[in-house]
């Protein structure tokens, strides 16, 4: 199977990236430059003539698309992230409707104020946010291609990277855990395992890719404190700060299980030492 990743240097496209090259896929990475992990193609997403013919010349079986602009840099550029959030999945989704080619699309329980939380495929996404906003609109629905909704976290090769793991494993002194930011998410080796089984189950349309079980920041904060920090810091409660964008997977027509949320940082922690050469950063902490 030929798989193409777009954004193949994100905290989630470089894993993604990996995983699928050593599934033994023929794997090809679209970024912004040169990367050593895999074939890569060097372009701009903002090149549309360009990424069309890649696309089209490439005949992939599978296009991931890992590419959008966060938070903060989404409110701050407006206009990238319609182009980036909204406009590029809808695109991408028009060149591909008359091929065989699946494309598989990132969003995210940003696109959920978290005011009325829990929230299932089918609720209306009410964010308030550029970001939150645009990442609505970027959502692709279809018969033919998947858009997998969650919230993610996991290592970063980029030290400055603004995930809460990254932010988490450079923290050498106490710090605060909000208990009552509720959470559903999933590691981003838990979303690489969970698209090559989407892939081989050809599963569609908007998919809450959840455990159905929540976790508070805090907990969350202390699974990362036991199973990764090799010198474990003081994690106090702060219960000032208050919210729910949990997300329920409500579709029973996808096999794969997401596991407990130790058992995803576990895992993480296992690949971060099997690609320690990737993420020297964590060793340094």
């Amino acid at each position: 199977m030929r798989v193409l990743i777009l954004g193949a240097t994100g905290m989630a496209g470089h894993l993604i990236t990996l995983y699928f090259k050593e599934r033994g896929y023929d794997t090809v990475a679209f970024a912004t430059r040169k990367i050593s992990y895999c074939e890569c193609i060097v372009g701009d997403a903002f090149e549309l003539d360009k990424l069309q013919n890649i696309l089209i010349e490439g005949k992939y079986d599978v296009v991931i698309n890992c590419i959008g602009l966060l938070n903060q840099t989404a409110e701050d550029n407006p206009d990238k992230a319609i182009f980036l959030n909204s406009y590029l999945p809808h695109i991408l989704e028009s060149w591909l409707k008359d091929k065989s080619t699946k494309l598989i699309h990132m969003s995210t329980d940003c696109v959920f104020a978290g005011n009325t939380g829990p929230y299932t495929e089918k609720s209306f996404p009410d964010g308030k946010t550029m970001y939150d906003r645009s990442k609505a609109l970027g959502e692709i629905n279809n018969n033919k291609d998947l858009t997998f909704r969650n919230s993610i976290i996991g290592p970063d090769m980029k030290c400055y990277g603004i995930g809460l793991f990254n932010w988490f494993m450079k923290q050498k002194s106490s710090i605060y855990g909000f208990t009552g930011a509720i959470w559903t998410g999933v590691t981003t080796l838990t979303l690489a395992k969970a698209i090559e089984k989407a892939i081989d189950e050809n599963l569609t349309g908007i998919y809450n890719l959840v455990n159905n079980e929540t976790i508070s920041k805090y907990d969350l904060l202390n699974l990362f404190n036991c199973c990764c920090k090799k010198h474990p810091i003081e994690i106090l409660k702060n219960n000032d700060f208050n919210l729910d964008k949990t997300l329920i997977n409500t579709r029973k027509d996808f096999s794969f299980k997401v596991p407990s949320y130790k058992d995803m940082i576990v895992e993480m922690k296992d690949w971060i030492d099997e690609h320690s050469g990737y993420y020297p950063i964590y060793y340094y902490q």
